[in-house]
């Protein structure tokens, strides 16, 4: 007999990702059970979350999210085929940080628990956010400040929930149906509370 470990969802940790890049510098948060040779697409969060300025430091079992000094990239463009789950959660933290972003390979995003790409344009759109979607892509163009007090639709889908929640770091905003997360995250509350946020 033999104990194995297995790894943590790496989509999970995009949301985590989104709070470090929208936080102060100095902002760490540590997550357990993810490798660094991970055979998940969304590993490469740790990629793409580099030019939002933060840093996946490795350990055994473990990574620490680290938000640096390093200057963010103005202009994220990204091909996401292998990994659109995350496409949400990157696009939601390039508003919240004022980037532009060109996201493509999004065309299943069309057929989930809803259409992510036009829920995305919507929800954004209340905010302030300048963009447009195909069938396939996102282009979210560069915003300088966004609305608060508004209300995020969530379509019954887990993942906008939790994709527009770090945006309250910036602005307050409300969240509607916030429960469906317990879809598939039902601790994703009470986690974000260990990170100090507060759930009205």
């Amino acid at each position: 007999p033999k104990t194995l470990v297995v790894e943590s969802d790496w989509s999970s940790a995009s949301y985590f990702y989104s709070i470090v890049a929208l936080s102060k510098v100095g902002t760490q948060i540590e997550l357990s059970s993810y490798k660094e040779n991970s055979l998940q697409g969304d590993a490469i969060l740790a990629t793409i979350y580099q030019q939002m300025g933060v840093e996946t430091h490795f350990d055994v079992g473990k990574i620490t999210l680290v938000k640096n000094q390093n200057p963010i990239k103005q202009n994220i463009k990204l091909y996401l085929n292998s990994a659109p789950d995350i496409a949400q959660t990157i696009a939601v933290t390039a508003f919240g940080l004022g980037i532009e972003c060109q996201l493509t390979g999004l065309h299943t995003l069309k057929i989930k628990e809803t259409d992510r790409l036009e829920a995305l344009k919507k929800e954004l759109s209340k905010l302030g956010a300048v963009i447009s979607v195909t069938n396939d892509s996102l282009h979210l163009h560069p915003s300088k400040s966004f609305l608060s007090n508004q209300i995020v639709a969530t379509y019954n889908d887990h993942r906008m929930a939790m994709a527009f929640a770090p945006l309250a770091l910036k602005k307050n905003i409300n969240i509607e149906n916030a429960e469906v997360v317990s879809k598939s995250y039902p601790n994703f509350w009470n986690d974000l509370k260990k990170v100090g946020f507060e759930i009205l």
